[in-house]
């Protein structure tokens, strides 16, 4: 498949074609459990095909290709896999395809502690704080 440009969803008419517009339109987020923060994101994709009549053979390869590619689950950063739900194709006019789905995630809820061991090994920094502070406690 070409690569086909996405455009700025901001960007109003004239729409570049052939090319896709993603709009991210919720995100949902609270904690699971205490070690756990769920995160839920909605997404909408517009494909706009290269010609507005006569669409329908590109815009169903355009479709298979991204159900095929949903199959499996993509890495979105270190250790986080997303399987994609309620992936759904609507054919709008004028050669346009909608594309909606959302994803589900939990990631680790990184607490006090952790955070300090974490700066701690990152450079040095936290100990130097913890020294100081003593050392001022202690005069």
């Amino acid at each position: 498949m070409a690569k086909l440009p996405v455009v700025d969803s901001d960007m109003e008419e004239p729409v570049i074609r052939p090319s896709f517009k993603i709009f991210m339109d919720t995100v949902n987020t609270g904690l699971f459990s205490s070690a756990l923060r769920q995160l839920k994101v909605y997404f909408n994709i517009y494909f706009y095909s290269s010609d507005r009549k006569h669409s329908k053979a590109e815009v169903m390869d355009i479709e298979d290709k991204i159900a095929y590619s949903f199959l499996e689950p993509f890495e979105i950063k270190e250790r986080c896999l997303v399987y994609i739900d309620d992936l759904k194709f609507e054919k709008v006019i004028d050669g346009i395809l909608n594309i909606s789905f959302n994803f589900e995630i939990a990631t680790e809820f990184i607490g006090e502690n952790e955070m300090k061991a974490e700066l701690e090994n990152d450079n040095g920094l936290m100990e130097d704080l913890y020294i100081n502070k003593n050392l001022e406690e202690e005069n």
